[in-house]
């Protein structure tokens, strides 16, 4: 197990080292793991550059959390029943109907499914900065100090944040930790925190957050790769909506809806969504090819059998050589929400490929460089994760109306997303009619997006016997005793927090 945990730490400060932070830690404990030794008190947060490495050093952990072991598809997306099988890795056979959505059969690693730690090095990494930028000295800042130290304090609490929700999302009751911690070591152990206290903890430095950014971008290059204010109301409105709090989720979609500048993007070139910077995208990890700075993922194994988490989606003919090795989409699922006998549908076209077949594709993310063009070599998928856009965020004004009892409002917005999609407007005979609708959208909408498992967790809609696409298996008791939360490896987390407690599905005998 300390091997486990000194390897990790190896893989954290790597990262840390590539965004040119280069720090040095002797950390032990995961809930206070981030770059706090003699370089970091006396030498390194200084200056603007420093915090704007550190910063960039809190993005690539958080890219680094979501994509390892493809975590953000398997938690949103795989969970959801969006694909039928799994060539590329059986082990994910479990969380499928024919493995009875068992979570806990997929093999313990170092990776993040059973292990939230990275995205404890994330909130770290922005726990440091909070602590440390506002005392950089003004003459130390080659910008004007005052919005440079705003803007990077309200970037690391939309971070801080983000992983806030996303941990109680997945996990549930998160450990809080809001201190740049000075003697790790001897920290005492801390105890889970409730869900409540989780989402609530996102609210506030999401309200922080607000307050010091502003929309728009001053540079096209950080368009939706920065967090900006949108991002936070954005952000927010999912919050709220898991919270129950409809009024305030309706508020905050509208603070993006109105004043993000934000616009859909043509149903005719949907796929222009995840080649980065987009008009509609919200925000989104930066994940693109380039020659001199890749950040882009592989298209197939390299030498080392390494993969990117975006190839997992794709064969021949978007990766030249690769065949066989991908995720195959679920037809059921995706002719029970598609009319699929017609092709009016943009998003049918934009996001699957070879429904005729038995392996259809989901092709989101297929937007292939290769390194070597003329020979078709060394492939890269060159796509951005996007977390965050707008459409989702119509969808959830629309949502939140339907429970505020306002079906004139639900039935704008839904319209909206389909009349970008070429579907025409929806006429419901019942209000639950149209929330069941709702969700169908954002299952259309938002598929192999990470999200829609989530959706119907907190719409209550995954055990609901009256909805159509409701997912079998997640009975009423496994709800009611929160199995559609991960369990924790508690072999590998124990050591580092004694206090800590298995997730009461996952603690029952014989689950």
């Amino acid at each position: 197990m300390k091997l486990q945990m000194k390897n990790s730490i190896s893989k954290y400060f790597a990262i840390i080292f590539l965004c040119s932070v280069g720090l040095l830690t002797s950390c032990k404990k995961y809930i206070n793991e981030g770059p706090i030794d003699t370089p970091t008190d006396a030498n390194f947060w200084t200056t603007e550059r420093a915090a704007q490495s550190g910063l960039a050093g809190a993005y690539g952990l958080l890219r680094t959390s979501l994509t390892s072991d493809k975590a953000y598809f398997i938690f949103g997306d795989a969970t959801a029943n969006e694909f039928s099988s799994y060539s590329s890795d059986w082990t994910l056979g479990s969380i499928s109907s024919s493995g009875r959505w068992n979570f806990n059969y997929v093999p313990y690693n170092e990776g993040v499914l059973h292990n939230w730690t990275s995205f404890y090095q994330v909130i770290s990494q922005c726990n440091l900065i909070l602590n440390k930028v506002p005392a950089i000295p003004a003459a130390n800042f080659t910008d004007d100090p005052v919005a440079t130290r705003n803007q990077i304090l309200g970037e690391a609490y939309f971070i801080r944040a983000y992983c806030y929700y996303y941990i109680t999302e997945v996990w549930g009751q998160p450990v809080i930790v809001t201190q740049a911690y000075t003697d790790p070591i001897n920290a005492k152990p801390i105890a889970r925190s409730s869900d409540a206290d989780g989402f609530n903890q996102a609210v506030s430095d999401l309200k922080k957050s607000i307050s010091l950014l502003k929309y728009g971008y001053s540079d096209a290059s950080k368009i939706a790769v920065q967090a900006n204010r949108g991002s936070a109301f954005a952000l927010l409105s999912k919050v709220y909506m898991w919270q129950k709090q409809y009024s305030q989720a309706s508020a905050a979609a509208d603070s993006v809806i109105q004043n993000g500048q934000y616009t859909l993007e043509s149903g005719s070139s949907l796929a222009n969504i995840y080649k980065g910077h987009d008009q509609e995208s919200i925000f989104e990890m930066n994940m693109l090819y380039s020659p001199n700075q890749n950040e882009a993922q592989n298209g197939k194994p390299d030498q080392y059998g390494n993969v990117g988490v975006f190839s997992v989606f794709l064969s021949t003919p978007f990766v030249n050589g690769k065949s066989g090795d991908n995720w195959v989409v679920n037809l059921d699922l995706v002719n029970s929400l598609f009319d699929t006998t017609s092709t009016q549908d943009a998003r049918l076209k934009s996001t699957f490929y070879g429904l005729q077949t038995i392996n259809p594709l989901m092709v989101k993310y297929a937007n292939v460089i290769y390194q070597n063009p003329s020979q078709k070599t060394l492939p890269f998928v060159s796509n951005n994760m996007v977390l965050l856009r707008l459409a989702d965020i119509l969808l959830i004004k629309a949502e939140a109306a339907i429970d505020l009892g306002d079906q004139g409002t639900a039935l704008t917005y839904l319209n909206r997303v389909r009349q970008r999609a070429g579907t025409g407007p929806y006429i419901p005979s019942s209000p639950s009619d149209l929330l069941y609708t709702i969700m169908d959208e954002r299952g259309r909408e938002l598929y192999g997006e990470g999200q829609w498992y989530f959706d119907l967790v907190r719409s209550g809609l995954i055990d609901d016997p009256n909805y159509y696409n409701v997912i079998d298996g997640y009975l009423p008791t496994r709800i009611a005793n929160k199995g559609y939360q991960w369990p924790l490896d508690l072999r590998t987390l124990l050591p580092q927090d004694p206090l800590l407690t298995q997730n009461p599905w996952w603690a029952q005998a014989g689950q």
